[in-house]
């Protein structure tokens, strides 16, 4: 089966359209051009910025995850937790794609407090992708 896209629809005698293409057509298509990650243009797409305290700020940016797009439009704002006081640990600032939910976003994932700290896994299945913005050491007894 040959099929051709994209081509404005004309209308069948019935009322019904000739054509029907839905956002996975679109991001079938996107993801042939354009691979998963943040774009490089401006420079401080999706930077992750230290603040104050426990405070980032992840500057405004764009990025794509099989064909999907996000897009932050102004500075947002993360607040890590705070150390633990024994053990130090490593955080992931991340951009996800959630297909169960039909959204994308940034987030935390918090590392598991040890003597010696490792980030914690990026999550890549059918439903949910994930990509690292930043690892961010939390050393313990810090404020």
């Amino acid at each position: 089966m040959i099929n051709s896209y994209f081509f404005n629809a004309l209308p069948n005698p019935d009322g019904t359209w000739d054509r029907e293409y839905n956002a996975e057509n679109m991001s079938d298509y996107l993801n042939l051009l354009v691979g998963s990650g943040v774009f490089p243009n401006p420079s401080t797409n999706l930077q992750v910025m230290a603040s104050s305290g426990f405070n980032l700020v992840v500057k405004a940016g764009s990025a794509w995850i099989n064909g999907k797009k996000m897009e932050n439009t102004t500075d947002y704002s993360i607040t890590l937790d705070g150390s633990d006081v024994l053990l130090n640990r490593i955080d992931r600032v991340i951009f996800y794609l959630d297909m169960q939910a039909r959204e994308m976003g940034i987030d935390v994932i918090k590392g598991t407090p040890a003597t010696n700290p490792v980030a914690p896994d990026l999550t890549r299945t059918a439903t949910r992708q994930e990509y690292c913005l930043a690892t961010v050491a939390i050393n313990k007894q810090v404020s």
